[in-house]
């Protein structure tokens, strides 16, 4: 019942950030906003202008533009046109323009500015002048002007920026160092001895077993393998290209960490009060499809078998991918993601094809089901303490 539960919590909140991503990218909305990360209402723009001259003043000299967007947003491109068709008739306007897609170095940029403002689910396209924040096309193409002149009018000095722009160039350093390779494979391997992770290909040699064919048994278990490595590499590659897009790291980072806090505490309530069905695993609503496909025993069945299982395990294997994409989002540009995605998977199938060699050559697979069911309670434990450790550390980042 729980497990139902848990995966609906899952979908829920896979749809829920697809949600907040469209909020994010939507060319509608838009706001401006103080350096303390209060809301400027548009109305009284002038008068609090007036009032605070210091609004529009800061690091950045006069007539300085911070524009931030991503060369994969619909919203940025329509910014992005009006700022081409603006700053001509502008000159004295200075326009820098930090693209954050595939940039690490860009995104610190961002990630920084945002903290200053207080504004952790700031969305692109926005800009910055002196002080204020504008975000979204409607009220850059509305306020921009305006901005400008009020600034003219009212020059200052402040060093609100000195620690996140050093110069026009985009020469930052990296956020905080890369991620430990030795981190990536050792959750791929946490990931893969995961009970249930290979608990269908267990049951799969068995049935194979049964056609007296090493061969077959083989190049089946090598298809099956093959197929959960590209589901999920091609999983966390389209998610993270989803985060990359819509410059939704943190959102998502936020969704991450509570999904890996969440299951976490369930595998070690689980580890601590086992019961004979885990609340985590693959639904029992697919355990009939799954098992269908399984007693085929042939080798598109096992590619197809591979698929289904990389879908529907999801819940009890999901925690932990999240947290290493939410970790490479924050931290990796899409080169590097490559890599990361590729090491993790390797991983990940490394245990699923160590146990295919092992009974191909005369292990029973029977031996490798006892071992599993021995060794779950303890390994549901770990695991849930990791998803903890990496829930808090994602929580720290985003929130801290």
């Amino acid at each position: 019942m729980f497990s139902h539960n848990y995966s609906r919590i899952t979908l829920i909140s896979v749809l829920i950030f697809s949600l907040l991503s469209l909020i994010v990218v939507s060319p509608s909305l838009g706001a401006m906003y103080a350096v303390n990360g209060s809301e400027i209402s548009p109305d009284s723009l002038s008068d609090l202008i007036r009032s605070d001259p210091t609004l529009l003043s800061g690091n950045l000299p006069p007539g300085q533009v911070i524009f931030f967007f991503n060369t994969h947003c619909g919203a940025c491109h329509d910014a992005m046109a009006f700022l081409d068709g603006f700053a001509p008739n502008h000159t004295e306007m200075t326009l820098l323009r930090y693209d954050l897609f595939n940039s690490t170095e860009n995104r610190t940029i961002f990630e920084s500015y945002k903290k200053t403002y207080n504004r952790n689910f700031l969305s692109v396209p926005s800009l910055i002048i002196g002080n204020i924040s504008v975000e979204g096309v409607q009220d850059i193409s509305n306020h921009l002007e305006e901005l400008l002149v009020l600034q003219k009018q009212h020059s200052d000095s402040s060093d609100i920026f000195s620690n996140i722009f050093t110069s026009p160039s985009l020469t930052s350093d990296s956020p905080s160092g890369e991620i430990p390779l030795l981190l990536i494979i050792g959750a791929g391997l946490l990931d893969g001895i995961n009970p249930c992770a290979f608990a269908v290909l267990v049951f799969l040699l068995v049935y194979l077993m049964a056609q007296k064919s090493r061969k077959m048994m083989l190049t089946a278990g090598l298809v099956y393998t093959g197929a959960v490595f590209i589901f999920y590499y091609l999983s966390g590659l389209g998610i993270f290209t989803i985060i990359q897009t819509t410059g939704a790291t943190t959102i998502f980072s936020f969704v991450a960490g509570c999904i890996a806090l969440i299951a976490g505490l369930v595998m070690v309530k689980d580890a601590a009060f086992p019961k004979e069905k885990p609340t985590l695993g693959i639904p029992a609503s697919q355990s009939g499809l799954i098992n269908r496909v399984m007693k085929q025993a042939t080798i598109p069945a096992a590619f197809i078998l591979g698929i289904l299982v990389g879908m529907f395990e999801l819940p009890c294997t999901g925690g932990i991918y999240l947290s290493i994409i939410s970790m490479i989002s924050m931290k990796s540009n899409m080169t590097q993601a490559l890599g990361y995605l590729f090491v993790y998977n390797i991983a990940f199938v490394l245990p699923l094809l160590i146990i295919l060699i092992l009974v191909t050559f005369g292990l029973p697979p029977e031996r490798v089901n006892e071992w599993r069911l021995e060794q779950r309670r303890l390994l549901r434990g770990i695991i849930g303490l990791v998803l903890i450790g990496f829930a808090v550390f994602i929580l720290y980042e985003v929130l801290g």
